[in-house]
């Protein structure tokens, strides 16, 4: 897969965007474990069942670093903290249910996080899929900037 690397130094947030970041708890396990299936199809292209992602569920929101945009308190998107280094920090499993796309939720999430990540000191920064114009679009839109292409390669 070819991805296009992004960083973000100042961030453009959405304006009128319904719903509040929140950090994900243990009740909002079966949700995330939910949202990583759908993640993993979306991304992947592998189907798996929800239940499947429980343990990575729990991992996730273990960490402290996952985080759901909510709408009268039902998660709608997530968006995950992956890594942090002394002067970066890497953004990840971006996703939103396909019920709820085109409403600025992956984009409201993803500009909290920076916003997050800037006032500690740090570069937020994201791979994304260059098939995936829709995804690179929401990027430079709050703005992340290009940074150079990578290849994820997979061996077998």
């Amino acid at each position: 897969m070819m991805m296009e690397s992004y960083v973000c130094s100042e961030v453009r947030k959405p304006a009128h965007v319904e719903g509040i970041l929140h950090l994900a708890t243990r009740q909002h396990l079966e949700k995330v474990a939910e949202f990583l299936a759908g993640f993993s199809e979306a991304a992947y292209g592998v189907k798996v069942e929800p239940s499947s992602q429980i343990s990575a569920a729990e991992s996730a929101i273990e960490t402290g670093n996952l985080y759901l945009w909510l709408i009268d308190g039902h998660p709608v998107s997530m968006a995950n903290i992956a890594h942090r280094s002394p002067r970066h920090a890497r953004i990840n499993a971006v996703y939103t249910p396909s019920a709820f796309r085109k409403k600025g939720y992956a984009t409201a999430v993803v500009a909290e996080l920076c916003s997050i990540l800037i006032s500690e000191g740090l570069n937020p920064m994201l791979y994304a899929d260059l098939k995936n114009p829709d995804a690179n679009k929401v990027y430079q839109n709050i703005g992340f900037v290009k940074s150079g292409q990578v290849a994820d390669i997979k061996f077998k």
